[in-house]
């Protein structure tokens, strides 16, 4: 085995670290849609809930009831589902929660970083300018990649990786 073998090796390894992290998160972010739907809305919903005034706002609908000398009755649904207040304000809480950590160990920075330690800035170009492309192989696609100026063992441990990720085995093999 010669140096460049084991050095296409590594790289390989550590292409198919990096996409299936970067499917996990395409997996979280599916599961967690909802949290992030609500999570683009929560400002608002809670402006208008703090302000008694009705709109709808994505999966949140808020509705005010005038009452009794002039007093008020905030009523939400959420997701077509009648909440009191607090409940909708938890929602939106945890919402918040979620989709601030999602945004956070899930961004494209986050993701790239992790191949930080191979330090090959070839490596990271590629993930750079194909990350995108990358996310179809979460679904079983061959991305088109653009290799820019990568020289051939980056070109051939990627190539090896995305073989390799497809077939469900370890770099190695």
């Amino acid at each position: 085995m010669s140096a460049q073998d084991v050095v296409v090796g590594i790289i390989a390894e550590a292409f198919v670290d990096f996409v299936r992290r970067l499917c996990e998160c395409e997996r979280l972010r599916e599961a967690h849609s909802r949290d992030l739907e609500l999570a683009k809305v929560a400002d608002e919903v809670t402006r208008a809930v703090s302000e008694g005034r009705e709109g709808e706002f994505g999966p949140v609908v808020v509705k005010v009831q005038k009452k009794f000398l002039g007093r008020r009755e905030v009523r939400a649904s959420l997701y077509g589902r009648e909440v009191d207040v607090d409940t909708l304000l938890a929602e939106l809480s945890k919402a918040r929660s979620r989709a601030a950590w999602l945004n956070s160990d899930c961004s494209e920075g986050a993701l790239i970083e992790a191949l930080y330690k191979y330090e090959d800035r070839y490596l990271i170009e590629v993930a750079q300018r194909n990350f995108d492309k990358f996310k179809k192989l979460c679904s079983g696609e061959v991305p088109q990649v653009d290799f820019g100026e990568a020289p051939g063992h980056v070109v051939e441990g990627v190539v090896r990786g995305v073989k390799a990720y497809l077939s469900g085995h370890g770099a190695g093999n």
